[in-house]
């Protein structure tokens, strides 16, 4: 297990340790296994993130704000509280037509 940017059996509050920068996504790790990766992200309004045909399936939770998620041209908007999952081998992404903080698990195959 790689050590992400948070310290192992200690409480913290994630969406008070992510701040917006303006014009930027942020990626912080909370942890890194050989078949497993924990991210949160920070999306300044207007950035985008694509998957073209990933074949690592993913679950998106929103932490807070709102979200546009595409997958196979289909759109879903998202907000505080609602997750998404998509498989892998899908064409995606997440747009912030918002600005918002999310957990992405990705699940290698």
């Amino acid at each position: 297990m790689e050590k992400g940017e948070f310290e192992e059996s200690k409480k913290f509050n994630l969406a008070d340790a992510l701040e917006y920068i303006s014009n930027t996504i942020v990626v912080k790790n909370i942890i890194i296994e050989n078949n497993c990766v924990i991210q949160a992200f920070v999306f300044d309004y207007g950035k985008v993130l694509s998957f073209e045909k990933s074949p690592f399936s993913r679950f998106i939770y929103i932490i807070e704000g709102k979200a546009e998620v595409v997958v196979n041209d289909n759109s879903t908007f998202m907000q505080k509280g609602d997750s998404i999952f998509i498989l892998g081998h899908s064409t995606s992404s997440i747009e912030a037509n918002h600005k918002f903080k999310m957990i992405c698990t990705t699940v290698k195959d």
